[in-house]
């Protein structure tokens, strides 16, 4: 007979009592931090080299301080490794760049767009934090660092963080690429959402539809990969990345019709279609025409 149980972290994760998931987790072999909203409420300093036992763990709940669940990445859990996605189209672009990596145990976190993808690895990788105006903020947590664990509640939210993908915890080598990958994004230079930048100014013109379904159309026709309004896949311009862009890092938004690179920033939709091939003036121009 087929065993339909999930995997031993998917059932921690959704252990109703957050005492319970957090002796769960300590089962696992992994490091719990107890949390008030997303802040330790002890110094943990000693536990990212020993777990706490279970007896201090309800020590914890006894004495209030178990309010949330948080587990400590690293060598002390097993050489625990968890991205930190915080909105859906950092999510997208990961997933476009990785998806072999993706197809892993996942929690939604409890803000509503973010994510936690959590693997475990033979070599860990250093802490990263990149931040940037279109894909919000992406941080690969390691060592000295913990995360926010199911069933927590969000402190602004209300909401639960939740298993959205009841897989196994998928195990790997080392991280390396995805290092590769945070290196070419843009460090501290955040930019403008694409709503913002390419919302019509006032008495200017849409995009002609019919050129937007066009560049929609190449992309589709190309391989590139759709997550929701974005079409995901390789630079246009890979002779700008010092690798080729071996790891895609290029959007097109059927919303806006603009594209948009980590390395390469917002690109036009009239470079887009000279790139590709498309005559916008035999879709009747660029622009939509006033009625």
């Amino acid at each position: 007979m087929i065993s339909l149980r999930a995997p031993p972290l998917v059932e921690a994760a959704q252990t109703a009592s957050r005492l319970q998931a957090a002796l769960a987790y300590a089962r696992l072999g992994l490091s719990v931090l107890p949390l008030n909203g997303k802040r330790p409420t002890v110094r943990w300093q000693a536990l990212q080299q020993t777990p706490a036992s279970p007896t201090q763990l309800m020590d914890w709940a006894h004495r209030g301080l178990l309010r949330n669940v948080g587990l400590i990445c690293g060598a002390v859990s097993h050489n625990l490794v968890v991205l930190d996605v915080d909105t859906e189209a950092g999510y997208s672009a990961f997933t476009a760049a990785f998806p072999h990596l993706s197809a892993t145990y996942t929690v939604c976190t409890g803000g509503g767009v973010g994510r936690h993808l959590y693997w475990q690895v033979e070599c860990l990788p250093p802490t990263m934090r990149v931040q940037t105006g279109m894909l919000g903020t992406l941080e690969l947590l390691a060592h000295g660092c913990q995360v926010v664990a199911p069933p927590s509640i969000h402190p602004l939210t209300g909401r639960l963080y939740q298993v959205e993908h009841p897989l196994p915890l998928l195990v790997l080598p080392d991280l390396n690429a995805v290092v590769d990958w945070f290196s070419e994004l843009p460090r501290n230079t955040p930019r403008r959402p694409v709503r913002q930048q390419h919302t019509p100014l006032p008495g200017t013109a849409h995009l002609n539809p019919r050129v937007v379904d066009a560049l929609a159309a190449y992309f589709e026709c190309q391989g590139y990969r759709r997550h929701g309004i974005w079409f995901n896949g390789r630079c246009l311009f890979p002779h700008q990345h010092c690798n080729g862009d071996a790891h895609p890092s290029f959007g097109f938004n059927l919303v806006s019709g603009y594209g948009h690179c980590f390395v390469c920033g917002t690109i036009l939709a009239r470079d887009l279609c000279r790139v590709v091939g498309i005559d916008p003036m035999s879709l009747g121009g660029l622009l939509a025409q006033s009625p």
